[in-house]
């Protein structure tokens, strides 16, 4: 990023005499007129719209980067905005919940999340808990003190910390010797993870303790003085690994998720079309169910469970289908095409009660797609709204828990794009906005926000606790963001 010239000291003045030290008690008398003033003013608006008019805005899929050329980003367009790295990428995580309260702005900001590594070497592999503490707002850092009024209206959500702070990055972590394709954290208990490993088996285990001694270590060592040193160093403890062969998993996989509904439900899928519910009941012990007598017509990539349905899920499947099950009985209930042959990557069944017959699906073309469970119910296979600007492989969806039109996407073109789906196209208004920015013209209404200089980004997670804040994981890291329209995206 470009930076501004320092402030320079001020020049020596010619005219310097031997008065200058002369105290004048007189009146200082502003002699410009309204108009020069109002002259004045414009000159710093059409400032303004100039240096906006100088700035190129990338567009990914239309746009090539100019060999040397690099990516900046204007932090006016972030409330806050952290990178954080890690040792080795952690492509897939899931967000542990905290006892610091819901729907919190005020800053620093803290999160917690539970991830498993793909080490360069198995043997450098781990899972385990991650907090990132000290996440200042960001918002104008590289713009002095600009931050005017929008700033000053938030300033009840800032505390004492100091904004140049960085943020901090603690862990927790088990070593293991497995890569991890997919974790997942029970909501019910977010302390209890789940990782599905390239071993092909998925193990369960509880990082309680180790939560315990990020979020509140006073205790923790009180408690392992208490127990006699026994709790240093101690591993997570390992509540079930899932069997091998038939059954279990014939293979490695990447669709996991517990039920928000039915505590301790697990379902996973391999990749060989193999679908699986793990019960884990308040004892420890583990019921095992098959919910596919043969394998599905394609490899399971993403379970989504209902948020009203204890008993249903649904699969995206390599090939181009969705399924749904009931887990009361065996095999798919409805099959339907999303777009034959291309893999459905990812899908999100829409949480929010008002809007739990949508579902949107991503696609390895880059196609959205969402779809009105009502109608497919009747057959009709045809979705309710598509949209095709993106045109790389979609990675990662999921809906903002705070706002049941706002979808969050990852996508292979480095990038995570925001959109707002009660947004209705308004052809008069995309004239004007065409004539002003014909740059522009090609984005649909629906596009609110685009995060981008990410590297292979795998999967995001809305904070389910702290309104409009995005963590997302890619080859270099994480990206924790929260963009400055917030308040309208949550309206």
């Amino acid at each position: 990023m470009m930076q501004g010239d320092g402030a320079m000291g001020a020049p020596e003045n010619p005219f310097d005499d031997d008065f200058s030290d002369v105290e004048d008690d007189g009146e200082v008398v502003d002699c410009r007129s309204d108009e020069d003033e109002d002259e004045e003013m414009q000159d710093d608006d059409d400032d303004k719209e100039a240096e906006i008019a100088r700035r190129v805005v990338y567009r990914p899929g239309i746009d090539e980067m100019p060999d040397g050329a690099e990516m900046t980003y204007d932090s006016s367009a972030y409330d806050m905005y952290h990178k954080l790295s890690v040792d080795w990428p952690c492509l897939s995580f899931d967000i542990v919940a905290d006892s610091m309260g819901a729907s919190r702005t005020k800053y620093p900001m803290t999160c917690y999340w539970a991830c498993g590594s793909q080490a360069a070497s198995s043997e450098e592999n781990y899972i385990g808990i991650m907090k990132s503490s000290q996440l200042c707002r960001t918002r104008y850092d590289d713009a002095g003190n600009e931050s005017g009024s929008d700033a000053s209206d938030d300033e009840d959500e800032d505390d004492d910390a100091n904004p140049e702070q960085d943020p901090v990055l603690e862990t927790k972590l088990a070593p293991e010797t497995t890569a991890f394709n997919r974790v997942r954290c029970m909501p019910q208990r977010t302390t209890i993870v789940a990782g599905w490993c390239e071993s092909g088996v998925v193990k369960i285990l509880d990082f309680a303790d180790q939560f315990k001694q990020l979020d509140n270590p006073g205790a923790w060592v009180r408690e392992n003085v208490a127990a006699g040193g026994t709790k240093a160093g101690a591993p997570p403890r390992l509540l079930y690994t899932t069997p091998t062969g038939p059954n279990g998993h014939t293979t490695e996989g990447y669709g996991l998720a517990w039920s928000p509904c039915a505590s301790g439900s697990l379902a996973s899928g391999d990749c060989d079309g193999n679908l699986r519910l793990w019960s884990l009941n308040e004892s420890g012990n583990i019921v095992a169910t098959k919910l596919t007598d043969g394998p599905a017509p394609g490899s399971i990539e993403d379970i989504k469970w209902s948020s009203q349905q204890p008993s249903v899920l649904m699969t995206a499947l390599s090939g181009g289908y969705c399924q749904v099950y009931d887990t009361r009985s065996k095999n798919a209930k409805i099959t339907w095409t999303v777009n034959e042959g291309v893999d459905v990557n990812v899908l999100d069944w829409n949480p929010h009660r008002e809007s739990n017959h949508l579902v949107t699906t991503g696609s390895d073309d880059g196609g959205l797609h969402i779809w009105d469970l009502r109608k497919i119910q009747k057959g009709v296979n045809e979705a309710a709204q598509t949209y095709t600007f993106l045109k790389s492989p979609i990675t990662s969806i999921e809906y903002s828990p705070f706002n049941e039109n706002l979808l969050a996407v990852a996508s292979d073109d480095n990038q995570v794009s925001l959109w707002d789906f009660s947004i209705e196209r308004d052809a008069e208004e995309e004239a004007v906005m065409a004539a002003r920015h014909p740059e522009l013209a090609q984005f649909p209404a629906q596009l609110v926000f685009q995060h981008m200089g990410l590297q292979n980004p795998k999967e995001l997670h809305w904070h389910p606790q702290i309104p409009c804040v995005v963590i997302v994981t890619d080859l270099k890291g994480f990206d924790v963001f929260k963009p400055s329209n917030w308040k309208s995206l949550i309206r």
